[in-house]
């Protein structure tokens, strides 16, 4: 019949509808309906809700039986009743269940609903019959369900008021709680409706937080099985208690599991078996919950998309239009939840401000104002306590209302009372007090209710203001009840009175007030002193006698007091003496808990606030907003609001627990919640979720395991690898608890583990620690690790029965399907797992560390040396998580992109390249093997020409090698694993030769010989056998093997950059041999053979770039980092450069080589690699320098060569730099290395015979050597036999009976002796061999460069012409200030390259022609007349600059030094003649005395008396004598702080020092050119114009001019002997006997030297001068006449002097030299020895004329020969003779008889 009405009605409102027109509910009135069908309904529908809400007999306040069966089966009811509102709730459930469109939406229809239906389900949801509640509770949820649009503030009083009460209250019985959590699993297990309940009112400013409660409510009802104290309880009650706390896990993880079906996860649809506690507690209820409501199971079957979904049309139309509208479901879900954090952060500053309120009045307030709660105004502070007293703390309310009358708020002045000025608090007073209604409340019921809200102070004057204010209040609104607000004020003070003494438990009962004393006193307070009416007055009293003044606080309290001294007393189990159980009193006290649900319920109902029709649209719309949202855009916030309470409630249960099923549910809940919070990204959620399950699997302890550890480990596997993807940092704990476990596996299975790790003598050192503590023998305790061991071992068997290795292999199997994402987060956190691992701290990484109680006592050296065995045993490394992240490398890379495999690889390779540093062999072996074996799975596929994969991947190779902390072996491990690689796998590698040519280079530095030897073989290796697998070698033409050729410009932009890694890979071949080539010392320097051997490869690396092998880049050419691709020359072409790009880095690390430092030598020769260098550089050039362009060679010159030359030299500091020889034509360094000569040609057969005769040893390479190659072993072979550099017969140096030769070489580190000879005359070869036939470009590039640095071996960096101020300034020689001269060994190399260069000039004149050969020749002799000139001018101004300061040094200034005059010379008679004196050189006689006029430096000058003073060794000394002199001397030496008697010694040994050598060096360069000059003149001279020829002429007359005055000068001489007596000491002996030796006059140290370097002068002058004077041709007369005159002059000047030299001098003859005889000795003629040979070549010149020339001449000639013929010397004699014979006798028509 209820079917048919409501069908009926239904059935009118669709058919009304479909014709189209209005609501039927529209046009209906308040008293009408749409039809009569729906009047029918109604009328029914509150029939119905009207007999469900009869009250059952002794139900509501009627008595109940006591009996034992009443207690168990409940009140004792009629049947009949019972069974009428069982019905009518059937009913009432089947019509809400299939209700439709016409019932849910009228407005009568809802208002019955909340006005019948609503007060029935309240009186019957808390029913102690549980059929009724059952039913009742299944009503509300359809309600929920169908109604929560109309019905919020009844859904919200229910569920706060009634669910969550019943839940909470200890007094509700099993059954009601029960039934509560039923509910509950019903709402909390759809989506749905769990997140409209927490969008209504959580995300609601001014709801509850009713999702909030409902968790907090079920997390303290799931947490109660772990602490209640189960032996004070019977065993039903416990095992009730325990069915509810499970079933409360179970509703929580219910809402997980919605969550989850939100976010369609797996786990939500998941089904408890029978053995759940919901079927546990449906079985005790008896109840038949087959059926649920249709409604209920109609959503779970849409969702589930088991049905259509049909009767949804409306809300899928609804959710189309909010998808299709301005905001999705997901922004208005954004807008809510913003919300929703709006509410909670104001809660959580209204908690934090009630805090602060308790703590201080002051600061409570003024937080409040802060933060926007609350306005700085008296009325609204009122407002603001009355609003919030159940929050405030009301001892703080009543102290601020009892304040004084003039007690501010704020300290300013002025400010008015209502802004928190003096009366601020009695306002506040005032307003709160305004604010409560006591209308028609009995007075004591208006004491009640204002006393309630806050409590009262204790000081009278304090509780008399607040009296005073509510006896005004309430007599101002109860005009009735008393006369006057003073007699209200005066019972309110009698009233708190009696209420004190009548519940004052202190006072004794027979004391306290009874009614007719206190209605004594109360007499007379009335008006006129008249009583108020006793009746009144005993009303009172009554009923505060019945109900006392108390705060809610206060009662709660006394509640749970009471209650505990019942629990606790054993009086009360079972019946008391009262007669009454424990049941009965929960339940009457229940009973009392409901009226009081029940009346609070009802005073919200009756609040309820009417609203408009616009307002019910605007709450319809806000409804419809909320339904519209997706339960997964929602599911963040609320799992946030869940998780904190949950894991607390799941960790407490599953820690104290032991029974299985809450294990499994507490363990089912960490799963789903790690999931929702994994896929949420919330990862604080997440990580507390796994470290708080990872610590339950005792996994990071030594405590012995159960069984919820062990499911608790399979749990956290079951979520390694079904939710691996989205735990991100959360794997490490997860991985770590592998770790353990993996461990604990090979203990129990008996295998050997990472212990192994540890040293022996270790292991034996604990044994014998163990032994000291805990004793040994019979009677010897365990110690702590054995205790420990015994546990894991336990453990370890444990698990190995019920964790399966499948398990642990298939989570790494798994990593396979993880995302990017989610692959890196994995090898991050095993990385980090596989560190803590290999430092001994992996079980750190797990919460919850800890081992088991010790059995031994608590004896503290026992538990000290228990920690220190616990620590022992966490430094034992481990490698399980690396083999590991092998197995995952291995797993992902083939399934992997390139892309992404390398950005997994780049996390792997760091801990790679960390680990192989490790200390421990076995770790960083294992390291090591590990990148071995994946290198080779690796490169078992091609890269691609685009990518760099292999680059990447075999970078921990070459990270381990640089690592100073890699141990040895380890090095040579990853040397040897390459040399494999390299060896099986050449013909894959691309980016992979970059990491094996560094890590080649790094072995170069290597402090290990071994490694270094390694190093070299592996690299000679790649050049024997796998060439052509470097760099792509071409074919020599430019065609690389399968692909076409093609131009630079049509090369794609694959192929462009496919070239410039090809040059790139060279170019780090080319360093990696060049590394090898030790160019800085060392502590453990690099073996001399494997330089050598290095620089072997440079010279196969430049046979490769001559042959066209290796193509040059295409673009990126730089000049600025020496490092970076591209390197090049600059000021080239383009072309040019990225040519040189090629030629650069190997020609640079040959210049290294060449400039080394390194002390290199060995079988008595030095400088190996320094000369090696030069040898590989002079095969090189000169066997592909042709393929150079002038331009390129000029930049190689100019950037590479000369200036690792230069810089060899400028570094060299042996003592040959300070050698000097005793004259210049006299060397005394024959010892210097000269330069090689050309080597044989590319066919000569002795090369070709060495190369076979190489090529047959066993260790030659399969492929022929390469034309410099070829070169350099023959040179090599030739410098380690001391051969003498012809090649052409190194061949017999490779035969195995030759013995090396053995050479010790006088300077073996220096870099001039041995290599500077080599070095420059390898520039010589080069311009002569290469560059001379290429013409004017050559003159015009590369003869500048050259003719610089001879120039610069010759004078050095600067000339003296320039002046230093500063060295001026210091006291340095202007000439010498330039910052480098060079020494005499370079200066006569220099010099003999600038006479090899015109002999190769002469040898190529054939080839070159006339006009070259002319063009190159003017060249060589205006370098040679600019160089000479400048030696001049260099040796005149140090000559000056020595005298200068000469005289300086001695006190005496020269600048303005006038001409020396004698004056006043005295006499020979004087007393100082022939005194004898002493010096610091010995003993001397006074010969002469003379007096000299100097400068004084101020306009003055002064004379100064100097005594010469004769050595016996013959020496002669100049000292000052006069009187006046020596004052002066001993004023200057006391103005520089020295004692006259010191005068200045170590001044003038610096001076010597400093110019003496440098003067005769450069003497020394100046007679050497003019000899390297003297070889050429024949050839040279007929080539030269005049005009070329007079700048040299000059040049030759500046040095003989110079070098004639120098020898003249005494002052000079003296400098050279005084110089070698501050080099030889100052001891007259030595000095003597090296006179003695010498034979030397006193001019000699300074005359041999000018005097050799004006003879040649002289003798260049007239070679030229006589060429010219000879020459034939057109120029022949201009020549002629040009030298004539000049020519004349020098000859008779030479010979006059010669003859005066000879005349004076050469009294005893001897046949070699001229000497005379004296008394001290034997003096060389000097003059006579050094122009012997110039006199010589006149003779030559005169017999070379023509008899005309010689005739114009002859009255010159004639006399000269004549003075001639007495000269002692033959050759001269004889050649005079020949002149005579040849040219006079004609004249004189003599003929000469020839002797037979």
């Amino acid at each position: 019949m209820i079917r048919s009405v409501f069908s009926f009605m239904e059935a009118y409102d669709v058919m009304v509808r479909g014709n189209g027109k209005n609501d039927p509910t529209d046009h209906a009135t308040l008293n009408t309906f749409a039809s009569q069908y729906h009047t029918d309904a109604y009328l029914l529908f509150r029939a119905l809700c009207k007999l469900s809400a009869k009250p059952l007999p002794g139900e509501d306040g009627a008595k109940q039986s006591t009996s034992m069966m009443t207690s168990i089966m409940g009140p004792s009811v009629d049947p009949m009743a019972l069974q009428s509102k069982v019905l009518s709730l059937q009913l009432l459930l089947a019509l809400l269940d299939n209700a439709g469109e016409a019932f849910c939406t009228s407005e009568k229809f809802i208002f019955a609903v909340q006005n019948y239906l609503c007060v029935s389900l309240l009186k019957n949801c808390t029913s102690t019959h549980t059929q009724v509640a059952y039913l009742s509770q299944k009503i509300f949820l359809i309600l929920v369900c169908k109604f929560k649009l109309h019905l919020k503030t009844e859904i919200e009083v229910f569920m706060s008021n009634i669910f969550l009460r019943v839940l909470e209250s200890p007094n509700s019985s099993f059954q009601q709680k029960a039934l509560v959590l039923e509910s509950l699993r019903t709402l909390c297990s759809d989506p749905v409706l769990l997140t409209q309940i927490f969008l209504n009112y959580d995300c609601d400013l001014d709801a509850r937080n009713l999702y909030k409660e409902i968790v907090h409510n079920l997390t303290k009802l799931s947490g109660k099985s772990s602490i209640m104290n189960i032996a004070s309880m019977s065993k039903k009650d416990a095992e009730q208690e325990f069915e509810l706390s499970l079933a409360g896990s179970e509703v929580l993880v219910a809402i997980l599991q919605a969550f989850l079906q939100a976010l369609e996860l797996p786990g939500g649809e998941d089904v408890y078996n029978e053995g759940s506690a919901a079927a546990r507690l449906r079985e005790l209820l008896e109840l038949d919950v087959a059926h649920a409501p249709k409604s209920l199971e109609k959503r779970r079957a849409i969702r589930s998309n088991k049905i259509p979904d049909t009767d949804e049309a409306s809300t899928a139309s609804s959710l189309d239009k909010a998808s299709d509208g301005p905001a999705s479901s997901s922004d208005m879900a954004g807008k809510i939840v913003g919300t929703f954090e709006k509410k909670q952060s104001t809660q959580q500053n209204f908690e934090l401000g009630s805090v602060k309120f308790t703590l201080s009045l002051k600061s409570g307030i003024q937080y409040f104002v802060e933060n926007g709660f609350v306005e700085l105004d008296a009325r609204s502070v009122a407002c603001f306590f009355l609003e919030n007293k159940e929050k405030l703390d009301k001892t703080q309310m009543g102290e601020g209302l009892g304040k004084e009358p003039d007690a501010k708020f704020l300290k300013e002045k002025g400010l008015d009372p209502e802004k928190g000025g003096p009366g601020f608090w009695v306002r506040v007073l005032h307003h709160y007090v305004d604010a409560l209604d006591f209308t028609g409340l009995e007075f004591d019921d208006a004491i009640r209710l204002f006393l309630s809200g806050f409590r009262l102070p204790g000081e009278a004057q304090k509780i008399d203001r607040i009296m005073e204010k509510f006896a005004e209040r309430y007599t101002r609104q109860n005009l009735d009840v008393f006369p006057s607000a003073d007699t209200a004020f005066i019972l309110a003070f009698s009233v708190i009175m009696l209420n004190t003494d009548l519940h004052n438990p202190s006072i004794k009962p027979e004391k306290r007030m009874t009614v007719d004393s206190f209605i004594r006193n109360n007499r007379g307070i009335s008006v006129d002193g008249t009583d108020l009416p006793e009746e009144f007055l005993t009303a009172i009293f009554k009923r505060i006698q019945a109900q006392p003044f108390s705060l809610k606080e206060d009662d709660d309290a006394r509640e749970r007091l009471t209650k505990g001294v019942i629990e606790s007393s054993y009086l009360f189990e079972g019946a008391s003496f009262f007669g009454t159980s424990a049941e009965e009193r929960k339940k009457a006290n229940f009973r009392k808990e409901r009226e009081e649900m029940m009346s609070a319920t009802e005073h919200l109902f009756k609040k309820r606030p009417g609203m408009t029709k616009a307002e019910k649209e605007s709450k319809a719309a806000a409804v419809q907003i909320t339904d519209n949202i997706a339960p997964a855009d929602v599911v963040k916030p609320m799992f946030d609001v869940t998780w904190g309470p949950l894991i607390g409630t799941l960790s407490q249960v599953l820690e104290c627990s032991t029974d299985e099923r809450s294990i499994a549910v507490c363990l089912n809940g960490f799963a789903y919640a790690i999931r929702i919070a994994a896929n949420s990204h919330m990862s604080l959620a997440r990580d507390t979720f796994i470290n708080s399950l990872a610590k339950f699997t005792y996994l990071g302890s030594i405590k012995e395991m159960k069984h919820k550890n062990i499911e608790s480990i399979k749990t956290l596997m079951s979520i390694a690898i079904f939710d691996g993807e989205h735990l991100c940092e959360s794997w490490g704990p997860v991985l770590q608890c592998i770790s353990q476990l993996a461990r604990l596996r090979l203990v129990a299975s008996s295998l050997d583990t990472d212990e192994s790790f540890i040293e022996e003598k270790e292991k034996l050192q604990s044994q014998l620690e163990d032994e000291l503590v805990y004793g040994a023998g019979f009677f010897r305790q365990p110690s702590a690790a054995e205790i420990n061991k015994e546990t894991e071992e336990s453990n370890g068997r444990a698990i190995l029965d019920a964790v399966s290795e499948v398990l642990i292999d298939k989570v790494f199997l798994s990593t396979v399907k993880l995302s990017a994402m989610g692959i890196a987060h994995f090898i991050e956190q095993l990385i980090a797992v596989s560190a803590s691992e290999i430092t001994g701290q992996s079980k750190r990484g797990i919460t919850g560390v800890g081992t088991s109680s010790s059995r031994h006592g608590s004896d503290a050296s026992l538990t000290i040396k228990k920690k220190a065995s616990v620590q022992k045993e966490d430094e034992s490394p481990r490698i399980f998580s690396l083999q590991r992240l092998v197995e995952v490398a291995d797993y992902n890379m083939d399934v992997r992109p390139r892309l992404i495999w390398a950005q997994m690889w780049e996390l792997m390779a760091t801990h790679f390249a960390k680990i192989g540093c490790h200390d421990n062999a076995f770790v960083s072996t294992f390291a090591i093997d590990s990148l071995r074996q994946l290198s080779f799975k690796f490169l078992e596929k091609p890269e691609l020409s685009e990518f760099n994969f292999q680059r990447i991947f075999l970078r921990p190779f070459l990270e381990i090698m640089s690592n100073d902390g890699t141990r040895e072996d380890i090095r040579e491990l990853i040397l040897r694993c390459l040399d494999n690689m390299v060896r099986s796998m050449s013909h894959n590698l691309r980016s992979g030769w970059k990491v094996i040519f560094s890590v080649l280079a790094i072995s170069a530095d290597d402090p290990s010989e071994r490694i270094n030897t390694l190093g070299l073989a592996i690299l000679q290796r790649l050049l024997d056998e796998h060439l052509h697998q470097l760099c792509r070698l071409t074919d020599g033409d430019g065609y690389i093997e399968g692909e076409e050729s093609e131009s630079k410009g049509d090369l794609s932009a694959l192929e462009r950059r496919n070239r410039n890694a090809n040059v790139e890979d060279f170019v780090g071949l080319c360093r990696a041999s060049l590394a090898f080539v030790q160019t800085n010392e060392s502590v453990t320097p690099i073996p001399i053979g494997l330089s050598m051997r290095a620089l072997c490869h440079t010279a196969c690396y430049a046979d490769l770039l001559a042959d066209h092998r290796v193509l040059p880049p295409v673009s990126g050419c730089q000049s600025i980092d020496p490092h970076a691709p591209g390197y090049t020359y600059d000021g080239l072409s383009e072309s040019e450069a990225l040519e040189m790009a090629l030629w650069r880095p190997l020609l640079d690390g040959l210049a290294e080589g060449v400039r080394s430092s390194l002390p290199s030598h060995a079988g008595g020769m030095g400088c190996l690699v320094q000369r090696g260098s030069v040898l590989a550089l002079r095969a090189i050039f000169l066997r592909h320098g042709y393929s150079f362009s002038t331009t390129q060679w000029g930049v190689i010159l100019k950037e590479t060569l000369l200036p690792c030359i230069q810089d060899a030299a400028e570094t060299d500091a042996t003592p040959v730099t300070r050698i000097t020889s005793e004259s210049p034509s006299v060397s005394s360094l024959e010892f210097v290395v000269e330069s090689q000569p050309l080597p044989p040609k590319e066919d000569d057969k002795g090369l070709k015979k060495f190369a076979k005769l190489a090529g047959d040893e066993e260790s030659a390479p399969n492929r022929p050597l390469g034309k410099a190659e070829l070169l350099v072993e023959a040179s090599f072979a030739d410098m380690r036999h001391c051969g003498d550099g012809n090649l052409s017969q190194a061949y017999k140096l490779v035969q195995k009976n030759v013995k090396a030769g053995v050479s010790e070489q006088p300077f073996p580190d220096s870099w001039i002796a041995t290599t500077s000879g080599i070095a420059l005359g390898m520039i010589t070869d080069i311009v002569t061999e290469i560059l001379l036939e290429r013409g004017a470009e050559s003159r015009e590039v590369i003869w500048p460069l050259l003719s610089q640095q001879l120039q610069l071996w010759i004078i050095g960096h600067s000339s003296h012409a320039t002046m230093d101020e500063s060295a001026v300034s210091n006291g340095n020689s202007p000439a010498l200030a330039s910052s480098w001269q060079p020494c005499e060994s370079l200066i006569r190399v220099a010099c003999r390259e600038l006479h090899r260069f015109p002999q190769r000039l002469l040898k190529a004149m054939p080839a070159l022609g006339k006009d070259e050969i002319a063009a190159w020749s003017t060249l060589f002799a205006k370098d040679m007349a600019s160089t000479l000139s400048s030696v001049v001018v260099i040796e005149t101004g140090i000559t000056e600059e020595l005298l200068r300061l000469k005289l300086e040094s001695i006190g005496i200034s020269g600048d303005d030094e006038e001409e020396e005059e004698p004056i006043d010379k005295v006499a020979e008679g004087e007393s100082t003649m022939n005194t004898t004196v002493e010096t610091p050189f010995g003993a001397g006689k006074i010969i002469e005395q003379r007096t000299d006029t100097y400068s004084n430096g101020g306009g003055g000058s002064i004379a100064v008396t100097t005594d010469v003073v004769q050595l016996a060794s013959g020496a002669t000394l100049y000292r000052p004598s006069s009187p006046g002199s020596m004052k002066f001397q001993e004023a200057r030496a006391a103005e520089n702080g020295v004692s006259a008697n010191g005068t200045h010694k170590e001044a003038r040994e610096s001076l010597w020092e400093q110019f003496i050598p440098a003067l005769k060096v450069q003497c020394v360069a100046a007679y050497c050119l003019q000899q390297s000059l003297s070889d050429q003149l024949d050839w040279l001279v007929p080539l030269l114009d005049l005009a070329v020829l007079e700048p040299l002429l000059d040049a030759l007359d500046q040095s003989e001019s110079m070098s004639l005055k120098a020898s003249l000068d005494q002052d000079l001489s003296l400098a050279f002997q005084e110089a070698m007596f501050s080099e030889w000491g100052d001891g007259v002996e030595e000095v003597e006997e090296a006179l003695q030796v010498g034979r030397s006059s006193n001019q000699s140290s300074s005359a041999s030297f000018f005097l050799t370097q004006e003879a040649g002068a002289t003798n260049n002058s007239i070679h030229i001068l006589s060429l010219l004077y000879r020459s034939t041709g057109d120029e022949s007369l201009k020549r002629e006449a040009f030298a004539e005159p000049i020519l004349l002059e020098r000859t008779m000047h030479v010979l006059n002097r010669f003859v005066e030299s000879e005349t004076s001098e050469g009294h005893i003859i001897d046949p070699n030299v001229w000497r005379n005889a004296s008394k001290s000795g034997e003096k060389i003629a000097i003059f006579c020895t050094s122009f012997a040979f110039v006199v010589v070549n006149i003779l030559n010149v005169m017999l070379s004329m023509t008899q005309e020339q010689f005739t114009r001449h002859r009255q010159h000639f004639y006399p000269a020969l004549c003075l001639l013929v007495r000269v002692q010397s033959d050759e001269i004699r004889q050649l005079v003779s020949q002149v005579l014979q040849e040219k006079i006798a004609p004249l004189l028509n003599v003929s000469i008889m020839n002797e037979a």
